[in-house]
């Protein structure tokens, strides 16, 4: 009967121990799912990337052709979208289309040199596959 008691009690013991220390709070670890090279923006909704298409773009100092040049961009270069303008343009035939100019830090892009993507990593796979011609 004794005997029976004690292995009751330590069989309650464990138990007890076993609940309670299941029950600790653990530390929260942060677990990193990117691959290296990632950046926050990379895949945020929103964000879109641009691909240069044309050998050689210039980015302009504001939307529209007769603004000064400012710099030039490269065929395959991969460039975050800060901002986005449409405006009208007349062409040689004297048609007028609608036309729209993206922003960029280094200034604005006409639509014709471009290809949008919705997040950095299928920009950069289609300028590996423009490279590649």
């Amino acid at each position: 009967m004794r005997s029976r008691r004690f292995l009751s009690g330590l069989f309650l013991l464990l138990a007890l121990s076993l609940l309670f220390s299941s029950c600790r709070r653990k530390a929260e670890e942060a677990i990193d799912f990117g691959l290296p090279g990632e950046e926050p923006l990379d895949y945020l909704p929103g964000v879109e990337w641009a691909v240069i298409m044309d050998p050689v773009a210039a980015f302009r100092e504001d939307a529209g052709f007769e603004n000064k040049v400012l710099q030039h961009a490269r065929r395959g270069d991969v460039l975050m979208v800060t901002g986005k303008k449409i405006s009208s343009v007349k062409d040689s035939d004297g048609t007028v289309r609608v036309v729209t100019w993206y922003g960029f830090d280094r200034g604005w892009l006409v639509e014709d040199s471009l290809s949008i993507y919705g997040n950095r990593m299928n920009a950069r796979a289609a300028a590996s596959k423009l490279l590649e011609r």
